[in-house]
């Protein structure tokens, strides 16, 4: 699937599932572990290995690449920008007629090959030739670009050209267009509650659709080093970004309206504003809490003289992951709330907090105090940040690479890195190496499996 490009060496290799239409062709982990630690963390426990396998082969949620793909989807959709809305899922009348296009499209490749076959049948294979070969294949692929031509959606709606992206321009959004009509497409749009491209095929197919057009588009009009091979997986990109678009959808909206509210005077704000604010407020104190609670917990078991710069990292309150409660909570009943991990933080960093956690509770002096840093601490699941939850997540300053995500990393420049003041020197005294002595603090001697002689 590589193809030559005027800008040089580059090759982007797309991988797309081969569940189109048989004529549709494309044209054109970070930080290890140290030795004797097999402990997962909450997150990777919660993802199956499949599952676990594909993500590793994306680039990372805040790369360059991603923030390409993703905004070519959305310019196609007719929004752009991190203030953007998306369009309505299909109506069950788009959903109908989409389906009507496939059976009529499958119906129609199976009399063409049927002619085929009755016609290569009368054909002497001795006579077939390498030339007589060639020109039935372009006969065939003719064949099935008329069908779809034919076939093609006769109430196509496209999505108004946004006005706040100059790199897209109306040419390659007409291309789009035109493929989405001819595979039987009334607009671009996705199905917002079947995130998983598998339990649509509406999804799955518009997904395609998207990343072989992006590819086209990337490889004419974006600029890199000519010695550089990349390799995205592009519909897998824009598979993930559907899982937190539903959300982005609601929060997009509720946010942009509480911030119109927040202007106004205190009397003039609606009660509802005024309760996410508090609820914002309470939210950063508990997260202060958090820090202070793990900085307390660090300066007793992780050795000063080797560990000091882990354990003022730890001082921030802005390492500590956000989080969201139960919708089901009530004043008598209360649920751990999920963790909402850092787009910018990375997987030791992630692991050695959760694992000061443990041993915060584990040195409360008290059963009192115990349940209440359970409480504080206690989370029931974890999940990645959504694309508008990672617009307002802040970096904090003066942190050392290694709690720095490498792809996050990587994709900063030398000038973006000084601004987050971050510490490069070497450390003899990994994030790795204060996690392995810190299991060795909290494992309980019952948990270490017997060994029968």
């Amino acid at each position: 699937m590589n193809q030559p490009t005027p800008l040089g060496k580059v090759t982007v290799k797309l991988e797309v599932d081969d569940d189109f239409p048989a004529n549709e062709t494309p044209q054109d982990q970070n930080g290890g572990t140290e030795k004797g630690t097999n402990k997962k963390t909450p997150a990777k426990a919660k993802m199956n290995p499949a599952e676990n396998h594909q993500q590793s082969l994306l680039p990372h949620r805040l790369s360059s690449l991603t923030r390409s793909i993703v905004e070519f989807a959305k310019f196609m959709m007719g929004t752009s920008g991190p203030d953007y809305r998306l369009p309505e899922p299909p109506t069950t009348e788009e959903l109908k007629a989409f389906e009507v296009w496939n059976i009529e499209y499958l119906q129609a490749m199976d009399n063409y090959h049927r002619q085929q076959a009755a016609a290569s049948s009368l054909t002497d294979e001795h006579d077939e030739g390498t030339e007589d070969q060639a020109e039935r294949e372009r006969l065939k692929k003719q064949a099935l670009e008329e069908f779809e031509i034919t076939l093609q959606s006769s109430h196509y709606l496209p999505a108004p050209l946004p006005t706040n992206n100059y790199e897209i321009t109306q040419v390659w959004k007409d291309q789009c267009d035109a493929q989405f009509r001819l595979k039987g497409f009334p607009r671009i749009t996705f199905q917002w509650n079947k995130p998983n491209l598998d339990s649509s095929s509406w999804n799955n197919r518009a997904a395609i659709i998207l990343a072989i057009q992006w590819q086209q588009w990337y490889l004419q009009h974006r600029r890199y080093s000519s010695n550089v091979q990349l390799k995205v997986d592009a519909k897998g990109v824009i598979g993930r970004w559907l899982k937190t678009s539903a959300c982005n959808r609601s929060s997009t909206h509720h946010n942009n309206s509480n911030n119109i509210n927040s202007e106004l005077p205190f009397d003039q704000q609606t009660e509802e504003t005024r309760r996410l604010a508090e609820f914002k407020r309470q939210h950063e104190i508990r997260k202060e809490k958090i820090g202070r609670l793990r900085y307390a917990t660090a300066k007793s078991c992780i050795p000063k003289q080797q560990g000091q710069y882990i354990i003022d990292m730890v001082k921030d309150p802005g390492l500590v992951s956000d989080y969201e409660d139960d919708p089901s909570n009530t004043e008598t009943h209360k649920i751990p709330s999920t963790r909402i991990l850092p787009f910018w933080r990375s997987k030791p960093m992630t692991d050695l907090l959760h694992e000061l956690d443990v041993a915060a509770i584990q040195l409360s002096p008290n059963l009192s105090l115990k349940n209440y840093n359970l409480s504080l601490l206690g989370r029931k699941d974890v999940r990645e940040s959504s694309e508008y939850e990672v617009l307002n997540q802040v970096v904090p300053l003066g942190l050392h690479k290694s709690a720095i995500d490498t792809d996050f990393y990587n994709d900063n420049s030398i000038l973006e890195r000084k601004q987050l003041q971050i510490d490069n020197t070497n450390k003899p005294y990994s994030l790795n190496q204060a996690l392995v002595d810190l299991q060795l603090l909290t494992c309980k001697t019952n948990a270490i499996p017997i060994s029968i002689d």
